[in-house]
């Protein structure tokens, strides 16, 4: 039986997941709404799993619940290669690619309960992504204000 605590996890890591991945498709990158999300969640049911391991099997002291989160971030850093590129000699997608992995951090905190930290870790995180939007709106109005 699927407790009530654990539904509402991942409800919380989707919604912060879509929070953020709606950012990312609205600036038309590589890693966006599904993206986002589903690497948040798979971070999430992996903690989950680990915290019920002893429930769905015998094996209780044969597990290290640390190396499947570790194994889940090295699959995310060949994941965020991946994403990085050169194109017209600027290297391109690495904002995206790091961001894989504090969105999976995210994903562990709402598995483990810890919600306030992953609330304001994705705002902390979306406040960030949007600094080039203030960067480019202030470089416009320095430019104008030189001619």
């Amino acid at each position: 039986m699927i407790e009530l605590i654990y539904l509402y996890r991942i409800g919380l890591a989707l919604i912060l997941s879509l929070f953020i991945g709606w950012e990312r498709e609205q600036q038309h990158k590589g890693a966006g709404l599904r993206t986002i999300s589903l690497i948040t969640l798979g971070a999430t049911l992996i903690v989950i799993l680990t915290l019920r391991w002893d429930v769905y099997t015998e094996l209780k002291n044969s597990f290290d619940a640390i190396r499947a989160i570790a194994y889940y971030l090295v699959g995310l850093g060949f994941m965020g290669s991946g994403l990085i590129r050169q194109k017209g000699g600027k290297l391109v997608g690495l904002t995206t690619a790091s961001l894989l992995l504090p969105m999976a951090v995210i994903g562990f905190l709402c598995g483990m309960g810890e919600y306030t930290l992953a609330i304001v870790s994705t705002l902390i995180i979306y406040f960030i992504l949007k600094l080039k939007h203030v960067k480019i709106t202030l470089t416009k109005t320095r430019k104008k204000r030189k001619r």
